[in-house]
């Protein structure tokens, strides 16, 4: 019955992607943008940063994630960094954990995690990626590689007085970014957790060999392509990822979480910006294909019926040398029940492997 759901789900996304394309090659047009006006009068200070050069923090609202309120805050960085968006919760001296969302989410993906990781002592740091949010949307599909991208969270750790996270989290395509940061900025943490992500040259080196992973990646080939998926993504007030936050988690997202998800991807330049992750790593660009080798300790989290990903290529047999150096886990926790969107099916189970994981000395 499963397999029989999973089968007919993938063939609703891929029917309504089809229909989406057709209409749109009929009717290209754009989708009004959204004013998105501060209530908050921001506060404002100033510090230096190495990598940026100066830098200066308004203090926005707070949001509470559970029992814990966490604050949201801008970084404003001088080119060629972009501004950053985030919300941090927990004592300002805890050990920090940077944690990075995927496609097409924000920060708000990690509110099952952020109470009981500053319950269990530590100062959880969970920003808007590079182009989505709140945080600034270089132009051009080259400010979408591993080095700008990784480079504006290393000044956010500079900037929030981080010497060195106890970890940096992943999911998806923020456990590309999480494999980037490992490799080029291995100095800033100490440890690795990747949540259904894949190093990404193994699962560019996969995605040609591979014919079931080939099949699953089918909208990567179409995202290459220059506005059409911007225009198609957006139709109908974004009806595709609704109907996959509907139909792709393990039960449904609530309807205010998902509103707020289609309200930050409907920002100026947001869905662009997503999609331009995908053209830098696509074969016009190829930005993200010699990412580097990940030297810290390694976790894996892997929901196991994942639409989107082989397990096999995320969790690399030590045997294939040209992989294993590149991403070998010291830690393996499978959730059997749980989707692609495992911080959301099994939130207490992914904080609890995840806090055992941080104090694993």
């Amino acid at each position: 019955m499963s397999a029989q759901h999973d089968a007919m789900s993938a063939a609703a996304m891929r029917s309504c992607l089809l229909a989406s394309v057709a209409r749109e090659l009929r009717r290209v047009s754009s989708r009004p943008a959204r004013i998105h006006r501060a209530r908050v009068v921001p506060v404002r200070w100033r510090t230096r940063c190495q990598m940026s050069t100066s830098s200066s923090v308004e203090v926005r609202e707070t949001e509470s994630f559970g029992d814990v309120d966490a604050q949201h805050r801008i970084l404003r960085l001088h080119a060629p960094r972009a501004d950053v968006h985030y919300v941090v919760a927990g004592d300002d001296a805890a050990p920090a954990v940077l944690m990075l969302h995927g496609f097409p989410d924000n920060h708000a993906t990690w509110r099952g995690q952020i109470p009981p990781l500053v319950e269990a002592g530590y100062r959880v740091i969970c920003p808007d990626l590079r182009g989505y949010g709140r945080s600034g949307k270089p132009a051009g599909v080259d400010s979408y590689g591993p080095a700008p991208v990784t480079d504006d969270l290393a000044a956010l750790l500079e900037h929030e007085r981080v010497d060195r996270a106890r970890a940096v989290v992943g999911h998806d395509w923020g456990a590309a970014v999480a494999y980037a940061f490992a490799a080029r900025h291995h100095d800033k943490l100490e440890k690795l957790s990747i949540l259904n992500g894949v190093h990404p040259s193994i699962f560019l080196e996969h995605v040609l060999s591979n014919p079931v992973q080939f099949l699953k990646s089918y909208y990567i080939g179409f995202f290459q392509l220059p506005a059409l998926p911007e225009a198609v993504v957006s139709a109908a007030d974004f009806a595709i990822l609704r109907l996959i936050f509907e139909v792709d988690p393990a039960s449904p997202l609530p309807k205010g979480e998902v509103d707020k998800l289609i309200d930050a991807c409907g920002r100026p330049g947001a869905m662009q910006a997503a999609l331009n992750y995908y053209r830098a790593a696509g074969p016009m660009h190829n930005l993200w294909n010699d990412v580097g080798v990940c030297r810290v300790p390694l976790q894996v989290q892997w929901g196991a019926k994942d639409r989107y990903l082989e397990e096999k290529i995320a969790i690399p047999n030590t045997d294939e040398k040209q992989f294993a150096p590149l991403a070998v886990p010291s830690s393996l926790v499978r959730h059997p029940n749980a989707t692609h969107w495992v911080q959301w099916d099994e939130p207490e189970a992914v904080s609890d492997a995840l806090i055992e994981f941080l104090n694993d000395e």
